[in-house]
């Protein structure tokens, strides 16, 4: 094989690996991104889970009629 053609394979292969480098950081930061978002929204989903019960813990009392109406 001559020099120049092991020269061209050389930057080829450079180049690609140079494109997996960038591509493999591109999905590291859009994975850490995702995981982020996905984290904060289920802390929001807990949040309004439990927002949620105590809403309905409320408004079995009021139905049961151990609460007295606001306007009392």
């Amino acid at each position: 094989m001559e020099i120049n053609e092991q020269k061209a394979r050389l930057e080829a292969l450079e180049a690609k690996a140079s494109y997996q480098d960038r591509t493999i950081d591109e999905l590291s930061k859009a994975v850490y991104e995702l995981s982020t978002r996905l984290e904060r929204s289920e802390k929001l989903q807990r949040e309004m889970a439990a927002k949620l019960r105590e809403l309905l813990a409320d408004s079995e009392q009021a139905v049961s009629g151990n609460v007295r109406p606001p306007h009392w």
